[in-house]
């Protein structure tokens, strides 16, 4: 059954990332500002998905190769099909729960926070350079700049504009750990496992320079 899930679930959250796109068509002058940002991460990141996992697909394969170890098995460790279903899965739950807290500044700066930390990606080309690789492009690096960065962008522009007590820098960094606990190691750690059942089937993108 979870092995169906893991193979189909993508599917689905592009249909979500649609019934989002209608919703934001619907509502999306009735929102707030802050809202409206934080309603379009979560819309975005069904797309960074597909980039990531689809088209072109390999992010696996750059994140294994960085934090994995020498022989390690690059299409399933640490990062397997199963780990980033749930990391992507939590991660918009996360951005879903906010929205009603989103006229928060600590909210908000923490939604920066991690937008801000998939713009800075994964940097492949000095490594594949002599296969072949001549631009810094990466699975998840346009939707991530162009998308991610943009609102990023929107949102350091928006709260500029207001007063942050210290208060809510601190309140920020706390949640942005949550975050990442919640979202990255927490699913990592849990489903990491050299002889998992839930391997990617190619390095995808990367199999060009291989």
């Amino acid at each position: 059954m979870l092995k169906k899930i893991c193979e189909h679930w993508l599917r689905w959250f592009y249909v979500w990332g649609l019934v989002l796109l209608a919703g934001l068509m619907i509502w999306g002058p009735q929102l707030a500002p802050a809202t409206r940002l934080v309603y379009l991460v979560a819309m975005l990141l069904p797309l960074h998905a597909c980039e990531e996992w689809e088209l072109p697909g390999g992010f696996h394969y750059q994140y294994n190769l960085i934090y994995g170890e020498k022989d390690h098995r690059y299409n399933a460790y640490p990062m397997n099909r199963l780990s980033d279903m749930v990391t992507i899965l939590v991660a918009e739950a996360i951005y879903l729960v906010c929205l009603p807290f989103s006229q928060h500044a600590f909210v908000l700066l923490a939604i920066c926070g991690f937008c801000l930390l998939e713009v800075v990606g994964i940097k492949m080309l000095a490594r594949f350079r002599a296969r072949g690789k001549k631009t810094i492009y990466n699975p998840g690096l346009a939707s991530s700049y162009l998308g991610f960065g943009t609102i990023a962008g929107l949102l350091i522009h928006y709260l500029s504009r207001q007063a942050l007590p210290l208060g809510d820098w601190g309140l920020a960094l706390v949640l942005l750990a949550a975050f990442a606990l919640v979202e990255i190691i927490w699913p990592e750690r849990t489903f990491r496992d050299l002889k998992t059942p839930y391997a990617y089937q190619s390095p995808r993108y990367f199999a060009r320079f291989l």
